[in-house]
């Protein structure tokens, strides 16, 4: 199918052209994960997958069958820092996000099918390696960046309790405290905030353990965090992301239970980060 078919669908409110299946062209979209083309990956395979789980086009047991295949795919090439294989990953971490985002608005999956992202999606960001953000030609791989857009539904959804949401916490400190490859520039800290603050806004998590979380970041030893140069890149992407959860708490417009102390907690957090 070439991208002009594509578009047609996309004019006709995401409609199944005579002839075609829905099954075939899902198939058709899943190829474009990997794909090295940003319009096949992104324009068309993100943006007509997401309308048609929108329009809840899909069984929840084809929902299933696609979570266990995108889950798959997160293991193909994880290792590798400067391959295309990555598109493959992080697409399909998109995807499963689209797949929470939907079951948060209509409760369709199961706690199994939830848990089961969760886990695997904790695994990913602490195991992928690739953390380039825009790449000439072929588009955005933003593997931490759709990694946060995951966790952020996750964060959001029914079945996770206190237990699950803090691990999801403990996983983002952990993955940028220890960032030293690479510095985010293209709003990875901004997309991890969202996903920290969602989970502050379930109420779950008591003040005392959010406050032990805001400290987590200031009790790494960041004593040569100027000279040396990794140290560094951790240390700039845990700035940052501390300044963004604190920016963004305060830009609620809806005040949230225990706001002001979590506002205290991670500006303290930024006060107390020192590079000595």
């Amino acid at each position: 199918m070439d991208k002009e078919f594509w578009a047609e669908i996309q004019k006709d409110k995401y409609e199944i052209p005579a002839g075609h299946t829905l099954a075939e062209l899902t198939r058709e979209l899943f190829s474009y994960l990997g794909s090295t083309d940003p319009q096949l990956r992104d324009d068309i395979g993100y943006t007509v997958f997401a309308n048609w789980l929108k329009q809840d086009r899909y069984s929840v047991e084809e929902m299933r069958g696609y979570i266990k295949e995108l889950l798959a795919n997160l293991h193909i090439g994880i290792g590798e820092t400067e391959s295309n294989s990555v598109f493959l990953r992080t697409f399909s971490v998109l995807f499963l996000a689209e797949i929470v985002h939907n079951d948060n608005k209509k409760s369709l999956l199961d706690k199994a099918d939830i848990t089961l992202v969760l886990e695997q999606g904790l695994w990913y960001i602490a195991t992928e390696k690739d953390s380039r953000g825009y790449i000439p030609i072929t588009g955005w791989a933003h593997a931490l960046a759709h990694t946060a857009d995951l966790m952020m539904v996750l964060g959001r959804n029914r079945h996770l309790e206190e237990p699950d949401l803090l691990n999801i916490l403990n996983a983002i400190s952990e993955r940028i405290i220890h960032s030293t490859n690479h510095i985010y520039i293209h709003g990875e800290d901004e997309r991890l905030a969202s996903a920290a603050n969602q989970i502050l806004r379930r109420g779950l998590i008591s003040n005392e353990k959010i406050e032990a979380w805001s400290k987590s970041f200031t009790e790494h030893d960041w004593a040569d965090a100027y000279t040396d140069e990794e140290h560094n890149r951790a240390f700039q992407n845990t700035r940052n992301l501390l300044r963004s959860i604190y920016l963004e708490l305060n830009m609620y417009e809806e005040e949230l239970p225990g706001q002001g102390e979590f506002e205290k907690f991670f500006f303290e957090a930024l006060k107390n980060l020192r590079p000595y």
